[in-house]
């Protein structure tokens, strides 16, 4: 088969040769460079690049050479098609040991920065099993008109719930499986597992040494409505409220006391009527957010207007503060109380932790609206609690599948200062947050400054020089030329210095992005905001399933931390300490369960620091309740087999009175033949 002529050059390609052209400085035979062009498929950056390093082009395959057996006719147009492109393409490589006045290094370096053609081709990574498709005659149980997300979801929740009908059955422990064993909190069981979420409210107040005190020291008034405080014999209350208040000093005080490891929560909770968490679509941190207004109504109403110690009806802010806008009075009606925070988690990536999703909320950038009102605490509580709001959206297909979602740990810390968001600090905090910005938007630009020195086009700029110093360093051959090895030498000692200012300047708005972070960081830790100091006492936490055994608790009893799911009780370890049957302390402020369903831990009670030996110092309850307790707590060891009783242990005083009646507590024996205890009908005995 004779050579066809090739076709006339198009007004592209005449361009495009006139560039080529220009490169070898006018001396580029227009054939060569239109047969370069169509070799590389009209690509000039590969015909450039294949021209500098000497390819002239001669073996690319004429316009015929996919047409065997034609031949073409003198003068006749050439309408076949062209060449295929190469099924690997060439990568294009610059010629670096010319000598041409570091023109070739500079040519080298602008090409590394540049952007490179698509590669095309087979894939060379692994098969990925999530990927595999069904085949089109495989039949697909599916109703009609549900997309992948709604029918992934729909297997979710069907796992959910097959997975827990078995593990929610209320299964009552042996007694000698019930011993209390030292210091080991108490924990509270439902006999509904719709009501485990309550039941842990009310274990995690227990452990607020300002909520167990209040309780403890809490006298009822008679419901006569005398106002002698002289009265040394009261009796329970019997309705509303201070009913309510009462069944909590009972249950607070068999926790304290009791030597049983579980106890009945099930009289307690009937007392307030509290609601079941029975829809799995429902968040446990909604149902738990109602129960607890409902308890910090009953305690602080009754603390003021049922309380014998409390004469004067003075208020007492243990769980709900006082807040409003800023520019109005303590006494200005627009104020509010608010006993439980709602704090919407991972709205933000820059507001993904307690503190700052706060800020978010009640002291906003001002420079948007700079005239809007801003909200402040007036008065603070006691406690504080926080309802960790998640998206509320079900998981997406691949979080249903089993893949890795991306979602990052809400943090929230042992301690919290809430001056910051005081009516009294409002203007100082204000100062320090506009300094803190300041700082922040220079962080922001330093962070721009450092992607530009490290990437050029999304490229990284330090992996392309460093490919262009490792091919003087390892490739570059001086071929027994003094000055070839001297250029060489010169351009490794270039590129080298170039890669290690980089490094350095690099390094230097690192350590500078560090230390203003630092810096704004601590505007808002001054002495002047740091006088309202609130530390974590309690977390609940929900793994994303429905049902007893998917929530759990972390409370802070005596200087430690625990965990609490259903009856077990785990203590946390320190980090140093812990071995992996333990829980590391550090898993209570970073528990990532139930952060691939959109879960995890969901509500938090802090209160006003106290000192250790305060937090430790035993509720002073009252007489005939401690007597109560232990009168109870001899019942149960005499039902325990001698073998086991003879091992128990109990750290409490003898009781102060003889045992009346034989009705046994209804926190300490089985729900299904519980009464209430005899302390109901009976008359309490204050004198000393």
């Amino acid at each position: 088969m004779v050579e066809g002529r090739a076709m006339p050059a198009t007004p592209q390609e005449q361009a495009d040769i006139e560039t080529l052209n220009s490169i070898m400085d006018g001396s580029l035979d227009p054939a060569q460079a239109l047969r370069l062009l169509r070799k590389h498929n009209n690509n000039l950056e590969k015909a450039a690049s294949a021209l500098l390093e000497g390819d002239t082009g001669d073996d690319a395959p004429g316009p015929y050479a996919d047409l065997p057996n034609l031949e073409p006719v003198d003068n006749t147009p050439t309408v076949g098609p062209r060449t295929p492109p190469p099924s690997r393409p060439e990568k294009p490589v610059i010629d670096l040991t010319k000598d041409d006045d570091d023109k070739e290094l500079a040519r080298a370096l602008q090409a590394s920065l540049e952007d490179q053609a698509p590669t095309f081709g087979p894939s060379n990574r692994p098969p990925d099993p999530n990927w595999a498709m069904v085949p089109s005659n495989a039949e697909v149980a599916a109703p009609s008109g549900m997309s992948q997300d709604d029918q992934a979801m729909s297997r979710a929740i069907e796992a959910s719930l097959s997975y827990t009908v078995g593990e929610d059955v209320f299964e009552e422990l042996p007694l000698e499986e019930r011993v209390r064993k030292g210091d080991t909190p108490v924990a509270l069981r439902p006999t509904i597992s719709g009501l485990a979420y309550a039941a842990l409210v009310l274990h995690a107040l227990f452990f607020v040494p300002q909520v167990r005190n209040a309780i403890a020291e809490w006298l009822p008034r008679p419901e006569s409505g005398s106002e002698d405080e002289d009265v040394t014999e009261i009796v329970p209350p019997t309705s509303g409220p201070p009913y309510q208040a009462w069944t909590m000093l009972e249950l607070f005080a068999n926790m304290d006391l009791a030597r049983l490891s579980e106890l009945s929560v099930d009289g307690a909770i009937n007392a307030f009527v509290v609601e079941p968490w029975n829809n799995p679509a429902e968040r446990p941190g909604d149902a738990s957010f109602r129960f607890y207004e409902r308890l910090a109504f009953v305690l602080e109403h009754t603390l003021q207007y049922n309380n014998l110690r409390n004469p004067e009806r003075k208020p007492h802010r243990l769980l709900s503060l006082q807040y409003g806008h800023h520019d109005a009075q303590a006494d200005d009606p627009s104020t509010d109380n608010l006993c439980c925070v709602k704090v919407n988690v991972g709205s933000s990536p820059d507001a993904n932790d307690l503190i700052s999703s706060l800020a978010a909320e009640l002291a906003p950038d001002p420079a948007p609206a700079a005239t809007a009102r801003r909200q402040v605490i007036f008065a603070p509580s006691d406690v504080v609690a926080f309802q960790l709001l998640r998206d509320a959206a079900p998981p997406a297909y691949d979080v249903a599948l089993g893949r890795k979602p991306e979602r990052a740990l809400f943090r929230y810390p042992q301690s919290v200062f809430l001056d910051q968001f005081m009516k009294d600090s409002f203007e100082l905090a204000n100062e320090k947050r506009a300094e803190q910005r300041r700082l922040l938007q220079k962080v922001k630009e330093l962070e721009a400054r450092k992607k530009n020195l490290l990437h050029f086009n999304d490229k990284d700029t330090l992996a392309d020089l460093k490919s262009c110093l490792y091919y003087y360093e390892n490739v570059a051959e001086s071929g027994d030329d003094p000055k070839r090895a001297e250029e060489i030498a010169a351009n490794k000692e270039k590129l080298s210095g170039i890669i290690n200012k980089i490094k350095e300047e690099a390094q230097t708005i690192t350590t500078t992005i560090e230390r203003v972070q630092i810096e704004a960081r601590d505007k808002l830790n001054c002495p002047e905001l740091q006088k309202y100091r609130y530390d974590l006492r309690a977390v609940l936490v929900h793994d994303g399933l429905f049902g007893r055994s998917h929530l759990y608790s972390y409370v802070k009893y005596k200087g430690k931390w625990w965990k609490t799911l259903d009856y077990i009780v785990t203590e946390v370890f320190p980090a140093f300490t812990w071995r992996v049957s333990q829980v590391p302390e550090e898993t209570v402020l970073n528990d990532a369960t139930g952060l691939h369903l959109g879960a995890g831990p969901y509500f938090l009670l802090y209160s006003r620091a106290m000192s250790q030996e305060e937090e430790d110092a035993r509720a002073t309850w009252h007489e005939a309740i401690k007597d109560s307790v232990k009168h109870n707590n001899q019942i149960f060891f005499q039902q325990l087999p001698p073998e086991v009783g003879a091992c128990v242990v109990d750290p409490n005083s003898p009781p102060s009175s003889p045992y009346v009646g034989a009705t046994p507590s209804e926190l300490t024996i089985e729900s299904d033949a519980a009464e209430p205890p005899s302390s109901r009908d009976e008359l309490m005995d204050m004198t000393d």
